[in-house]
């Protein structure tokens, strides 16, 4: 039922976001006070950010490299910084570049936010990293839309997963959230071709949605 619901209030939702977030909108959660700017992807509107924020909460990151992979406003990259990590913040949106220095000069915290697509012109080697990842099969046509839709064939994950391997290969830990209601067969299954598994390590559930974070770990 609530899949069915979902599609059919998504035109609505879609409309309703977009005016909702053209313009810049304030958020605090995790003690952190931050802007979210027009066109990057809202860390408070969609739960899947908080819950990996919870999760990094929870690691020991005194003196550790850690990448958000696509940080949008950078609330987990925040944490992880508060956190004592040493902390990267990369996205293929130029707009989340400039939300990421706007929210840590705001919050008195050191992070260094790069253009990046996926790796590109990355370090070789981060102890931790967290991804938020799009997982619409769609293709984006817009820099904002890339934080949903992957491209056709799911090209986002067909490009990272043989990405990652090697740095999970020196003893990177790579820590992923994922929707609940998400058919992950075709994630699943490039995943498994690049020789990576997905293992539960927490889940929430909000309005009947689950989302869990997953740790990738070698086959």
């Amino acid at each position: 039922m609530r899949p069915l619901l979902v599609r059919l209030l998504h035109p609505f939702l879609r409309r309703w976001y977009a005016w909702w977030s053209s313009k810049p909108r304030r958020f605090k959660a995790d003690g952190l006070d931050l802007m979210v700017l027009p066109g990057v992807f809202h860390p408070g509107i969609f739960i899947s950010t908080g819950l990996m924020a919870e999760h990094v909460t929870s690691l020991d990151l005194a003196g550790k490299s850690f990448l958000e992979l696509g940080a949008g406003a950078g609330r987990v990259a925040l944490i992880a910084a508060r956190g004592g990590a040493r902390v990267i913040a990369s996205d293929i949106n130029p707009q989340a570049i400039e939300n990421v220095k706007l929210n840590a000069a705001r919050n008195g915290l050191e992070v260094e936010a790069l253009f990046s697509d996926l790796f590109v012109g990355l370090p070789q080697h981060f102890d931790f990293i967290a991804i938020n990842p799009p997982y619409y099969n769609y293709h984006p046509k817009t820099d904002a839309e890339k934080a949903f839709f992957t491209g056709s064939g799911h090209n986002y994950f067909v490009r990272l997963f043989p990405e990652l391997v090697s740095r999970m290969r020196t003893g990177t830990s790579v820590f992923m959230v994922l929707s609940g209601d998400l058919d992950r067969r075709p994630i699943d299954e490039l995943a498994k071709n690049s020789g990576i598994s997905f293992t539960e390590v927490r889940r929430k559930v909000f309005l009947g949605e689950a989302q869990v974070v997953f740790v990738l770990t070698l086959l």
